[in-house]
């Protein structure tokens, strides 16, 4: 086969591929993450700093840590959590953080300018919240 010959049938192969991927995902066949938990944690911040509620998440079960913007104000919007990578700013229609704790133990959370500061705990699926 010449490899114009070849180019076109790959080609074809992955248009093939994508068409069938799209046609199962919009039939609704394409398999589901097994478990869809999701931990909703509220971050406020008060005269002590940084505060999550609830103040314990499980390790390896994603987090969507919602921002409460009337308490959380000025460079505490930026928000860093260095055990899991996340610095996000948050404002007025997106105030949600995402991550997966891939960690245990207590989890520092400091503004951008690692003045405000707070803390969280990741515990072990096994153990009692």
């Amino acid at each position: 086969m010449k490899r114009r010959q070849m180019l076109a049938l790959a080609s074809s192969f992955v248009v093939l591929g994508a068409t069938i991927l799209a046609a199962a995902g919009a039939a609704g066949v394409l398999p589901a993450p097994a478990d869809k938990k999701v931990q909703v944690v509220k971050l406020a911040f008060d005269a002590k700093g940084y505060v999550v509620t609830p103040s314990t998440v499980t390790k390896g079960i994603p987090v969507r840590m919602e921002v409460d913007l009337a308490t959380v104000k000025g460079c505490m919007r930026t928000v860093v959590i260095n055990a899991f990578d996340v610095k996000k700013t948050v404002k007025s229609g997106d105030t949600t953080i995402e991550f997966t704790p891939t960690r245990t133990g207590p989890i520092q959370i400091i503004c951008g300018m690692n003045m405000g500061k707070g803390s969280f705990t990741v515990v072990d699926p096994d153990t009692p919240k």
